[in-house]
């Protein structure tokens, strides 16, 4: 009987420690595919990082930046979209400002284009509100400007708190032709950045050569080695 015992103890021993180890393999098991999803995961999230366009290759977009927002690069260097809704704002003031960066250029390269045409007067555009203050006089340009866009912006204003889309006066968003669509989204946000920078280098041009951007185009073609950034900084025109 007391062999039997002796017995009875030692199987009851060798399946308690059967038992221990097959929990033990399943705790494993239960580690390793709860770590799989999260390993997963991490692995999309590196792939949809490297897919996403950036500002520069291989740059890290910060937090903030998710990536909706049309024209999102991952580009914010002093982090001004951290918050929300500085980010709404800012998004706003990029493309406003942008639409005036395309009429702007536009207008200033056509303008040059019909003077040299004989079409018009041939002034150069930042001269133009003096050469034309007889015909125009500013101080009834401003008894026009001023209330208008005051008006203007008043209502853009108040439209964007309500809608937060850019619109003229009641519409909101302002599409006439139903255009609007994420493609177009993208475009205009690039053209609009194309156009700051391009009306940045007028302004630039006009400082330093005093010509405008077709009078420095046609120059630097005719003699690159003298008529470029380089020389014309060095020895601005007077």
């Amino acid at each position: 009987s007391a062999n039997r015992r002796v017995r009875a103890h030692t199987w009851t021993w060798i399946a308690m420690q059967l038992a221990n180890g097959t929990r033990a393999m399943q705790g494993k098991r239960l580690a390793q595919t709860t770590r799989l999803p999260s390993a997963g995961r991490g692995s999309v999230a590196a792939r949809a990082a490297a897919d996403r366009p950036m500002w520069l290759p291989g740059a890290t977009p910060p937090a903030h930046l998710k990536g909706t927002i049309a024209g999102d690069r991952g580009f914010d260097p002093l982090s001004l979209g951290v918050e929300p809704e500085r980010l709404k704002w800012y998004t706003e003031a990029e493309l406003y400002n942008g639409r005036w960066a395309m009429a702007g250029v536009f207008g200033i390269i056509h303008q040059e284009a019909l003077g040299k045409a004989g079409l018009i007067k041939d002034i150069p555009w930042f001269n133009t509100g003096y050469e034309l203050k007889d015909e125009f006089p500013i101080a009834a340009q401003l008894g026009v400007l001023f209330p208008l866009f005051g008006f203007l912006e008043l209502t853009r204003y108040q439209g964007f708190k309500k809608t937060g889309e850019c619109g003229v006066i009641n519409m909101f968003p302002f599409d006439p032709l139903g255009m609007k669509s994420e493609k177009m989204k993208e475009r205009e946000v690039k053209n609009g950045r194309l156009a700051m920078m391009a009306f940045v280098g007028f302004v630039v041009q006009a400082v330093v050569c005093r010509q405008g951007p077709l009078d420095c185009m046609y120059g630097h073609i005719a003699d690159p080695f003298n008529n470029n950034i380089l020389t014309n900084i060095v020895s601005p025109a007077g």
